[in-house]
């Protein structure tokens, strides 16, 4: 029969197989790894297009359509020109002397009419006045720069009037048309039946 005393200590062993095991279930929790608490994954951002407005490129500058007007040529003047004589050609009793008009200016300018002329003796006096050969019409005539225009003297070795030889010569003076300045040209011609033509 169990006595009281063994009694109370069974009830303290029991008591205390009771403390062991609770103790010992709290470490078997505590030593149990725990789960990491699953995160929300955040959804993957949706990256929206952007859209991207061209911007205008700058238009052309409208080409100006406006024709340029070209420069009016102006009459050549006696600096524009320069003024040579050809060698004396001769064909039966006729001599014949072309005069060379050369545009030497940066220019474009132009010369209408017949050049004025005489026969000079050694000290510039005149032995006559070339007349102008006959014509339809005195073109006008435009020289670009280095452009050459020209004209010709004639003149007769006979003096037609009486059959004779041409009694005298002269030396060739040559103004350009529309112009003051006369040139001196070392030609000599005779002065008889002496004509100048227009510029062409």
């Amino acid at each position: 029969m169990v006595t009281r005393h063994a009694a109370g200590r069974i009830t303290l062993l029991m008591a205390l197989a009771a403390v062991l095991l609770a103790v010992g279930c709290a470490q078997h929790r505590a030593s149990e790894p725990t789960t990491p608490a699953r995160s929300a994954t955040p959804a993957p951002a949706t990256q929206s297009a952007t859209q991207v407005t061209p911007s205008p490129s700058p238009s052309p500058e409208a080409t100006s359509t406006t024709p340029v007007e070209p420069a009016i040529p102006q009459p050549c003047s006696d600096a524009d020109l320069t003024v040579t004589a050809g060698p004396v050609e001769s064909v039966d009793t006729m001599r014949r002397v072309v005069i060379s008009f050369t545009n030497t200016s940066p220019e474009l300018c132009y010369l209408t009419g017949y050049p004025a002329a005489d026969l000079v003796t050694g000290g510039g006096g005149v032995l006559v006045r070339v007349a102008k050969r006959p014509a339809n019409a005195a073109p006008r005539l435009e020289l670009h720069p280095g452009e050459v225009g020209s004209a010709d003297v004639q003149t007769s070795a006979v003096d037609t009037a009486t059959g004779d030889p041409c009694g005298r010569i002269g030396t060739l003076v040559v103004t350009p048309p529309n112009n003051v300045e006369s040139r001196l040209l070392e030609i000599n011609v005779p002065i008889c039946d002496a004509t100048i033509s227009s510029v062409g």
